[in-house]
């Protein structure tokens, strides 16, 4: 790094390798509940779960025509966000690999924590921010489809995480039905959770969880039948205040909620750098467009007790 007008390109190889390793290793919450989409488009469009019905009888000779989707229009916008680190001559020089390791190490981490907090904040806010049906995504007032004078349905209930209360969602949901009308075939395979109830959590679906492992409330002793809900993973999906709180939980068709869910790119994670007019100093810069948006609240049930 001897020319002082060509060190901040020649430093940059290093920050970047350093960026792109680092957030490679912290890819895996997201991507197990949400479909991730990159794309060159100012919106993406998305549609709720549902099809055309029920097929019809076929007489051999007319062939009847499927009706347009009845499902509700999500329309997602990502949006910028970066953050530029200084660098002058000086540290480069007297510690290149360092500076190189510390810029792209924790660059890396603020773009992992803003797309993560974004992600979150979309369960925190699932009792306050209104989806296209015009209702949160967690409440007991969804219009089943977009006709006028339709059924509701609820995919909100106010209970205490426990086995009993994970049933109860189950029970809810197979009464759901799409919006061309056939039942919603759901498997409700997933548990997400506030960090607060993360032990409740592994209590109930953990390796040791084939027995129930609540007491019966009549007896000292724990119940022996099987735990209906052995087998069920669980996610926590929340953190220092962002996201699911206190006693908040949902239960999710981890199938349909990545066709429902998504997390759209237009530019993924990545450093950037910047000269500035001084040659003594340039600039790193974090840089992501991205937005995540849902289209249906089929595929999951909310549980607020607070």
């Amino acid at each position: 790094m001897n020319d002082i007008y060509t060190w901040p390109n020649d430093l940059y190889p290093l920050v970047k390798t350093r960026f792109d390793m680092r957030y490679a290793k912290r890819l895996d919450v997201i991507s197990e509940v949400c479909d991730v989409i990159e794309q060159d488009e100012i919106d993406y469009r998305l549609e709720g779960v549902g099809g055309y019905g029920e097929l019809p009888l076929y007489n051999g000779s007319n062939l009847m025509t499927a009706d347009q989707k009845r499902s509700f229009i999500t329309t997602i916008t990502p949006k910028e966000h970066a953050i530029a680190v200084s660098l002058s001559y000086k540290k480069a020089k007297v510690d290149l690999s360092g500076e190189a390791a510390k810029i792209g190490t924790r660059l890396a981490d603020s773009a992992y924590m803003t797309v993560l907090n974004e992600f979150y904040r979309l369960f925190g806010n699932a009792y306050s921010a209104v989806g296209a049906d015009g209702c949160t995504w967690a409440s007991e007032n969804h219009p089943v489809n977009t006709l006028e004078g339709c059924e509701t349905y609820s995919n909100l209930i106010k209970e205490n995480l426990s086995v009993a209360s994970i049933v109860k969602a189950q029970t809810l949901a197979s009464k759901f039905v799409t919006p061309d009308g056939l039942p919603f075939a759901g498997n409700f395979d997933l548990l997400l959770v506030s960090p607060e109830l993360e032990a409740k959590a592994k209590e109930i679906c953990g390796p040791n969880a084939k027995l129930m492992p609540e007491k019966n409330p009549d007896a000292d002793a724990p119940m022996n039948a099987a735990n209906p809900v052995y087998g069920m993973k669980y996610l926590v999906v929340g953190a220092g205040g962002v996201g699911f709180s206190g006693k908040q939980w949902a239960l999710a068709d981890s199938m349909l909620l990545r066709e429902v869910l998504k997390l759209v790119y237009i530019s993924k994670p990545t450093v950037l750098v910047a000269n500035q007019d001084n040659p003594l100093i340039t600039d790193y810069i974090g840089y992501v467009d991205f937005g995540f948006g849902f289209a249906d609240a089929r595929p999951i049930i909310f549980s607020n007790p607070n």
